[in-house]
């Protein structure tokens, strides 16, 4: 299932030019996130070792139905650092691409999201503690720059895997009543 998330970007302006570049880390290793207000997110550092990037576009707030601002390889580089995913895109001389360039410059765009999938046995839950671990990320579809750095849904997939956590946590405390109940019984 694609999830989508959140980060921030800054406006690359290299001495001497006039190109619109971006530069931005869709990703932070190591760093919780608080994601929709529901749950801890972890991204683990070693989660994108061999993830497929060779086709991710950079969109403005995930809007299939326009052109993308860039594209992997040609005119956006994803690197992995220690810290996480580094974005540098090269946005085309159109009216869009300028208007989003001005709007992170001044500072009124400051978020980036990304979308992606986990593979099966890529992440884990935690009900005890509400948190997701991302050990492994599949693909990267597309960085998006957003007016909102907050994504407020999660996807089908972590649902489900929070979702059976909590059951069978669930289980376990009726499991215990039921237990000490026949035990006040016996006494």
């Amino acid at each position: 299932m694609k999830e989508i998330r959140t980060a921030t970007i800054n406006p690359g302006d290299p001495a001497g030019t006039s190109d619109l570049i971006l530069i931005g880390q869709p990703i932070v290793f190591d760093t919780p996130a608080v994601i929709g207000g529901q749950y801890t997110e972890v991204v683990k550092r070693g989660a994108l070792d061999n993830t497929d990037m060779s086709d991710c576009r950079l969109l403005y707030n995930h809007d299939l139905s326009k052109v993308p601002l860039a594209k992997t390889p040609k005119t956006m580089q994803l690197t992995v650092s220690p810290a996480g995913l580094q974005m540098k895109a090269q946005l085309p001389d159109t009216e869009e691409a300028r208007s989003v360039h001005t709007a992170v410059k001044r500072g009124d765009l400051s978020g980036m999201s990304f979308s992606f999938t986990v593979p099966p046995g890529g992440d884990s839950y935690d009900a005890a503690t509400n948190t997701r671990t991302i050990n492994k990320i599949a693909k990267i579809y597309e960085c998006s720059i957003c007016p909102w750095p907050a994504y407020s849904q999660t996807s089908v997939e972590a649902r489900s895997i929070m979702e059976t956590a909590k059951q069978k946590i669930g289980q376990i405390d009726q499991m215990k009543i039921k237990i000490n109940q026949i035990l006040k019984r016996g006494i």
